[in-house]
């Protein structure tokens, strides 16, 4: 189920546009979303611009159904290369995976129950952002998704 569900939200934020052509710009709109990332969660997100990379991280050879991904092993975000950062959809994406970075930079990743609570965390995060910018219906699907996450596996019946 959430497979399925990321799936389908990774496609719909997908446009055939280039990506990101000028880093400038990019760092601008890393710098505001990291804004939102710091009121949202209290964490510390740095002052500067994260590294940023266009391209699907690969799983055992075969793209992964996201749009992007925060590797802490680098430190960096990779985001698809055809994500479309003009709408603000698409900036959801990205505002997602700057929460992750934060929450690497806290050493929250030691301190949750299950590596999906990060992920919840990330969701909802991703949820107000949507529902800031009118997009109450793509905010529900989302919001569902990170409730689910959050319970780490354990459904209440």
């Amino acid at each position: 189920m959430v497979y399925v569900a990321t799936h389908l939200i990774a496609a719909a934020v997908l446009s055939a546009g280039p990506a990101w052509a000028d880093p400038t710009e990019l760092c601008g709109l890393a710098t505001r979303l990291n804004g939102i990332v710091a009121a949202e969660t209290g964490y510390d997100v740095g002052q500067d611009c994260p590294r940023i990379g266009f391209s699907i991280p690969l799983t055992t050879g075969v793209p992964r159904s996201q749009a992007g991904a925060y590797l802490p092993e680098t430190g960096k975000i990779e985001l698809a290369p055809d994500l479309d950062l003009s709408s603000a959809y698409g900036q959801s994406y990205l505002l997602h995976e700057l929460v992750h970075a934060a929450q690497y930079r806290a050493g929250r990743q030691e301190q949750v129950p299950c590596p999906a609570k990060l992920e919840a965390e990330a969701y909802l995060v991703q949820t107000a952002f949507l529902h800031d910018q009118g997009l109450g219906q793509e905010a529900v699907l989302i919001g569902a998704l990170a409730v689910q996450l959050g319970q780490c596996g354990q459904m209440d019946y």
